[in-house]
């Protein structure tokens, strides 16, 4: 017989871009630096259904507004591997 531990799952987080919400407030700081969310190793970006482009991050698993993945970053930017090491050292 199997024990329940009494936890609660959480559910499932969908893969879809376009089911996500928008960034909350205060989740992204403003920079004045090249840290920002666009040179982060965690940005994406996807088209929608009515081809408009999506910028998300998956660690939050959230949208980005518009213009802010210019100008804002999180606490959890990191930089870009490949700008670190150089474009796909894994095919040199």
């Amino acid at each position: 017989m199997a024990r329940f531990s009494g936890r609660q799952l959480s559910p499932i987080p969908s893969s879809d871009p376009e089911e996500w919400q928008c960034m909350d407030e205060g989740t992204l700081k403003s920079s004045r630096s090249g840290a920002v969310c666009m040179t982060c190793n965690h940005f994406r970006y996807a088209v929608g259904k009515q081809c408009q482009t999506l910028l998300t991050c998956p660690i939050h698993q959230r949208l980005i507004p518009q213009g802010e993945h210019l100008n804002s970053k999180c606490h959890q930017w990191i930089i870009r591997r490949e700008l670190e090491v150089g474009w796909a050292p894994e095919v040199a």
